[in-house]
């Protein structure tokens, strides 16, 4: 598979499926926690007892019991698919900072990298533009500017919003 799909490719794939799982585990957790007194789907009732065998041994418990085994159990799957979605998400960040670092680092000649944060969380600073030139001096390619136009009412030639006419 491999062969096909690049190594980063492939935990991209991962840690997104990590993300999803862990938040499968955490809703199982919350039905769990809050299923109450609940032997293997079936709802049990004060007199009842439910046996649940593992490992070849088989454990008897009460209605308040399994109850409480059901609350403990929520808890373990919501804290652990939590922790796997916390812990995927990180991981899927950084998966995607470190493609992003790959492509600006592998890109053609004469093109611009994409802005990157500076160091201190800054974007960097446009570069200085020839002075004459625009957007600092008036309009590019030649174009000719004309002087600022004066008039007895308004000597610097510059915009007054309250001038009435």
């Amino acid at each position: 598979m491999s062969k096909f799909l690049g190594e980063h490719v492939k935990d991209l794939i991962y840690s997104a499926l990590g993300v999803v799982f862990g938040g499968f585990l955490v809703f199982g957790g919350i039905v769990t926690h809050n299923s109450g007194a609940d032997c293997d789907g079936t709802a049990m009732s004060a007199g009842q007892t439910c046996v649940t065998t593992s490992k070849g041994s088989s454990v008897e418990r009460n209605a308040a019991e399994q109850e409480a085994q059901n609350k403990r159990t929520g808890w373990m799957l919501m804290g652990g698919g939590a922790v796997m979605s916390v812990g995927c998400a990180f991981w899927l960040r950084s998966n995607l900072r470190s493609r992003r670092a790959r492509r600006t680092a592998t890109a053609p000649q004469g093109y611009a990298p994409a802005a990157q944060p500076g160091a201190q969380g800054q974007w960097p600073t446009p570069a200085p533009q020839p002075q004459g030139q625009w957007p600092h001096g008036g309009p590019a390619y030649g174009a000719p500017t004309y002087p600022p136009q004066h008039s007895q009412n308004n000597p610097q030639g510059t915009y007054n919003p309250n001038y009435r006419r």
